[in-house]
């Protein structure tokens, strides 16, 4: 029998109509979970990177520091989120294999000039900041969301603490000059450079 595509009877819109509806209801809201799922997941890692490098910039590990400046989410109706940062050192050449760390390579470079590093040489661990991100959600509505059980993501985040040296503070300012002055002067080196050093007039 042959399918006639352009006639109709009374009342088949209506039965397609009802027929769909709940098709497209389901697929909305299914797409309404994706949609949260993937938003929490991004802002969740957003908010991570943005309280680590706050507690990377502070250098310390407290919650005070260890927050964003920013909301953790955006207002969405019928839905509740939570996110949590922690901040916590570590040291940041843990696991190098093909480099030395810093200041190993820095004092070996400094082998024919031992006094240049007296004042700055370091023997603490260089450290970064690593904060661990959690974020939940539950849906207050519909009825279908709201059923479903909390839905957790989680984030890392790693930053470099902030330690600027500067010439004019201690312990540079003790070594940076004077010390250099002195190991060129042995050599009679310096000659080569008579108006970098100010320590020249000391």
């Amino acid at each position: 029998m042959r399918i006639d595509l352009q006639r109709r009877r009374r009342g088949e819109i209506g039965m397609e109509a009802m027929l769909i509806l709940p098709v497209a209801v389901i697929v909305i809201l299914l797409a309404r979970l994706i949609l949260e799922g993937m938003l929490v997941r991004q802002e969740v890692a957003v908010y991570t990177r943005s309280g680590t490098a706050s507690a990377a910039a502070a250098e310390s590990t407290l919650p005070l520091y260890c927050t964003s400046d920013r909301a953790p989410f955006s207002e969405r109706p019928a839905v509740s989120q939570t996110a949590l940062v922690l901040c916590r050192e570590r040291e940041a050449e843990q696991g190098l294999t093909t480099q030395p760390e810093f200041w190993r390579a820095i004092r070996d470079g400094a082998q024919p000039f031992r006094r240049i590093l007296r004042d700055v040489d370091q023997t603490d661990a260089v450290m970064d900041m690593a904060g661990d991100g959690r974020g939940t959600t539950v849906f207050t509505g519909p009825s279908f969301l709201a059923q479903i059980p909390l839905m957790t993501t989680g984030s890392t985040a790693l930053f470099p603490q902030q330690s600027l040296w500067m010439h004019h503070d201690e312990p540079m300012r003790a070594s940076y000059d004077p010390v250099m002055w002195d190991a060129l002067r042995e050599q009679g080196t310096y000659r080569l450079f008579p108006e970098v050093f100010p320590a020249r007039d000391n």
